[in-house]
């Protein structure tokens, strides 16, 4: 595989789990719910996690990953936070918002894993982290439902 594209790839995936962790740690400070703070900040762990993988399998070929996230994951973060403070449904919104963002790391991880050039070790571990992110929206999707089930009672 063409080593440019392998970093553009590799980076494209750290950066997604930087806005994942970023994202959960801007998220769990706003929370009051303490189920859904202990989620947050377990998925933040989770994703800088990821990266470190990614990183250490990275350099094994030579390839130094930037992990600072994107631009627009900062942007998202910060709408993130701001609505968590300003919402009627604080709890509700940011489980939605998170849910966003899981989807869209799925789309990238989508991407990536299709490239056909891909080595299939790198796949593998691809594979397992996009696993894991399915689980956290499934996880997401019940406390939210949880979450809507208290306050309707």
């Amino acid at each position: 595989m063409n080593k440019e594209r392998l970093t553009g790839d590799l980076q494209k995936i750290t950066e997604i789990c930087k806005d994942g962790a970023l994202g959960y740690g801007t998220a769990a400070e706003a929370i009051k719910y303490d189920d859904l703070k202990t989620l947050f900040l377990r998925l933040s762990q989770q994703r800088k996690a990821f990266i470190e993988d990614l990183k250490n399998e990275a350099l094994s070929l030579g390839i130094e990953l930037n992990s600072s996230g994107s631009a627009k994951g900062f942007f998202h973060r910060t709408w993130l936070a701001t609505k968590a403070l300003f919402s009627n449904k604080t709890n509700q919104k940011v489980i939605e918002e998170s849910m966003f963002g899981e989807k869209a790391a799925l789309d990238v991880y989508d991407q990536v894993i299709a490239d056909h050039e891909l080595p299939q070790y790198l796949k593998d571990i691809l594979k397992e982290q996009q696993r894991l992110i399915k689980v956290s929206i499934q996880q997401l999707s019940s406390l939210k439902t949880e979450i809507r089930n208290l306050s309707s009672t």
